[in-house]
This record gives C-alpha cells, sequence and structure tokens, in this order.
C-alpha cells in the first residue's frame, strides 16, 4: 500500500475514469502517474515533466510513496512548479497547493478533446443505431400486417 511521503499515512487509491489517483486525506497532498497526468492535464505537461525526471540529479528529501526510494526534486519555470518524483516509479507527488493551481496552468488537452470526440461520437452512434433499431421495428410490424391483410388471416372477421 502507497503512504504519504509528507505525513506517513497510507494513501487512498481511488479509481477515476483516466486512471488511479492516490490522494492522502491527512495533508491533501496527491500521487500521479506520469500517464494519469497525460490523460487528466494533457501530453505537454507530461512530456514536459517526463524531460524534467530524467535530467534532475537533485535527490528530495521525501521517499517515494510506491517504492520507498529517494525522491527526485524537480522544478519547472514559466509557471514555477516544484514538484517532487520517483523516476524508476514514474510518479509525480503534488502538494496540494501546486495540484490546486495545475488546472489554471493547462489548456484545454489535445488528448481531453480526443477523449470527448470520442465520446460524442460514440453517442451519436448509439442514437443513430436506436433509431435504426425502432424504424426496423415499424417496418417489421407493417410487413406483419401486410401478410396479414394479404393470407386472409383466420383470426380476422370479414365484414
Amino acid at each position: 500500500m502507497p503512504t504519504c511521503p509528507i505525513c506517513m499515512t497510507p494513501l487512498d487509491t481511488v479509481r477515476q475514469r483516466e486512471g488511479l489517483c492516490y490522494p492522502c486525506h491527512t495533508c491533501e497532498g496527491r500521487a500521479m502517474t506520469i500517464s494519469q497526468i497525460r490523460h487528466v492535464m494533457g501530453n505537454r505537461l507530461a512530456t514536459r515533466l517526463l524531460r524534467l525526471i530524467r535530467l534532475s540529479r537533485l535527490t528530495s528529501r521525501h521517499l517515494c510513496p510506491f517504492c520507498v526510494q529517494p525522491m527526485l526534486a524537480i522544478s519547472t519555470q514559466g509557471p514555477f512548479l516544484a514538484l517532487e518524483t520517483c523516476r524508476a516509479c514514474s510518479v509525480v507527488w503534488f502538494d496540494l497547493p501546486t495540484y490546486e493551481s495545475l488546472p489554471e496552468l493547462t489548456d484545454e488537452t489535445t488528448s481531453s478533446m480526443a477523449m470527448q470526440a470520442t465520446e460524442i461520437i460514440a453517442l451519436n452512434r448509439l442514437k443513430e443505431l436506436k433509431e435504426r433499431e425502432e424504424e426496423q421495428r415499424k417496418l417489421e410490424k407493417r410487413r406483419k400486417r401486410l401478410h396479414r391483410d394479404k393470407s386472409g388471416d383466420p383470426h380476422k372477421e370479414r365484414t
């Protein structure tokens, strides 16, 4: 079970549509994988963080929530972010103020736009499929009625 690098309490595992997130309910920090960062915050930020993780040599005083090895300290310029990360686990630790500032720092991402577009397309296809099925049912009803009328259905009274 992952442990918070700040307050050493067990992290929760929260399943989201984009993947897993590991929040700490004590200090309100959270661990996120680079993969989830890519889905939630976009490819540009994830790529930038990966580059910084590879280049970083500055060891943090906190341990990785997963492998319990010292994390690396990284920082970005424009906007300034000070983060801790584990190269081996591809995990980034966000304290609460940093995490809360992220939505302002990330534009609408192409990956989230693609996900929204896929969702809209799927909903439209589902609607079209339902409409086609309804048309098929109506057509089948008409065919049965016509067939019954032509064959002289014994249950139908003649006047």
